[in-house]
């Protein structure tokens, strides 16, 4: 079956989405993406496709396919350059899956790897406890996926001071929610 993947800033030009009859590329920590994820433009002048993989436990571009769009110019080194094949990668986060519960049958519950608005509704009530700490790991595991700067993420999506998402992605890894950074200014996953 295949899910259409909708955000609320979305261009409707562009469409991403996901087959959940493709086999599962496990992402580690309960995170997962199907293999078959795309992500497709039609009418920036160009029809644009591009297949996500994951290489180096980070989304990427495993193919782009550019053709014409009607009315639209020819295919040329220039028109290449202009296509916002990175933000179209980023767009693929929404296809990252996060089981949310396993069940004594082996089956799973699975839901969208973004925080939900009741999990944000809970943090925001809640502040720092453990089930805080594994919803601020999982923003930045698929904000490290995507490229986007993971503590970043935490602050703007969980509606946080910088301090604050700084203080709990540190708190995250200090209770093992979270591996440790390779460096100074350097993620973890």
């Amino acid at each position: 079956m295949w899910i259409t993947i909708r955000q609320m800033d979305d261009d409707e030009r562009v469409v991403a989405g996901y087959d959940t009859a493709s086999p599962r590329v496990d992402l580690g920590d309960d995170l997962f993406i199907h293999e078959d994820v795309r992500v497709g433009v039609r009418g920036w002048g160009h029809d644009v496709d591009v297949r996500i993989v994951v290489v180096d436990g980070r989304l990427a571009a495993g193919e782009v396919t550019v053709g014409r769009h009607e009315g639209g110019g020819p295919v040329t080194s220039e028109a290449l350059r202009s296509i916002p094949v990175a933000r179209m990668v980023k767009r693929a986060g929404g296809a990252v899956q996060h089981v949310r519960e396993r069940h004594d049958d082996g089956g799973t519950t699975v839901g969208p790897a973004w925080p939900s608005e009741e999990e944000g509704a809970y943090v925001a009530r809640h502040g720092l406890d453990d089930d805080t700490l594994r919803i601020v790991a999982r923003v930045y595991r698929v904000a490290y996926l995507i490229g986007d700067p993971p503590t970043k993420k935490v602050e703007t999506l969980l509606e946080l001071p910088r301090s604050t998402a700084g203080r709990w992605v540190a708190a995250a890894r200090e209770r093992g929610y979270l591996s440790e950074a390779r460096g100074p200014g350097k993620a973890g996953g």
